[in-house]
C-alpha cells in the first residue's frame, strides 16, 4: 500500500492514487496471499489435530487480510476520508514525533552569498 502513498505525495490526488496503487501492488498482494494460503493450507493435510487447526487459521487468515482488508476495505476508507486520510488530528499531531524517514520533508536550499558584500580572495 506504500505505493498509494508515494503516488499521492506526487499527485495529491487521492483518488487517482488509489487507482494506482492498487494496479501498481494488487497483483503482487494477490500473487502473496495465494502462495502463503497454499503453503499454510499443506498443513490441513496432517494426521496431527493441533497442526491441521493452524494452517487451517493461517490459511483464512490470510486470505481474509489479503482480499477483504488490503484490497477492499482499506481503498475503501481511503476513498472516503479523502485527504483526511493523509493527516493527523492536531491533538495527535503534537503528541507524536515528527520522524521523516524518506527525507521529503526537509528540502536544503541552495546558499548564495549576497551581492552587496564583497567575497574574500587570497592571492598566491
Amino acid at each position: 500500500m506504500i505505493s498509494i502513498r508515494e503516488h499521492y505525495q506526487h499527485t495529491g490526488n487521492t483518488h487517482e492514487a488509489i487507482t494506482h496503487g492498487l494496479a501498481r501492488s494488487g497483483r503482487v498482494v494477490t500473487a502473496a496471499a495465494l502462495i502463503m494460503a497454499a503453503v499454510f493450507g499443506g498443513f490441513v493435510f496432517s494426521p496431527d489435530p493441533v497442526i491441521k487447526s493452524i494452517g487451517f487459521a493461517l490459511t483464512v487468515g490470510v486470505l481474509i487480510d489479503a482480499f477483504l482488508v488490503r484490497l477492499t476495505l482499506v481503498p475503501a476508507a481511503l476513498a472516503i476520508l479523502g485527504d483526511r486520510a493523509w493527516t493527523l488530528p492536531t491533538r495527535l499531531d503534537r503528541l507524536v514525533p515528527h520522524v521523516d524517514v524518506e527525507g521529503t520533508a526537509t528540502t536544503v536550499a541552495p546558499t548564495v552569498p549576497d551581492s552587496k558584500e564583497p567575497v574574500a580572495t587570497t592571492r598566491t
